[in-house]
């Protein structure tokens, strides 16, 4: 008779140990997204177009305005790239999907 006790508790415990484990827990929402902001470098203005003197210019003049000028295009570009880049990395995180390129 003490050993159906013993095993019937046993089976009991064994019962109600089985079920705590397959309960649910509490579903923790995951913290809302964070937008971030991009690097100040990034949003700067691009320069405009070379201001050319009065008078009449030189070829080496004209050279030196037009790589100047060209410098200041590309750079522009790059950052207008980046900057897109960024927004796209950014906002596909949010969504939570990996960017396309």
């Amino acid at each position: 008779m003490k050993l159906t006790l013993t095993l019937t508790a046993i089976a009991f415990a064994c019962l109600m140990a089985a079920g705590c484990v397959s309960t649910r827990s509490i579903n923790v929402a995951p913290p809302p997204p964070q937008l971030s902001e991009p690097d100040r470098a990034l949003v700067k203005a691009c320069l405009g177009p070379v201001r050319l003197p009065k008078g009449e210019l030189k070829q080496g003049d004209v050279e030196r305005l037009w790589i100047s000028d060209r410098k200041a295009l590309i750079d522009c570009a790059r950052r207008s790239k980046a900057l897109r880049d960024f927004y796209a990395e950014r906002d596909a995180a949010i969504r939570g999907k990996a960017a396309s390129k």
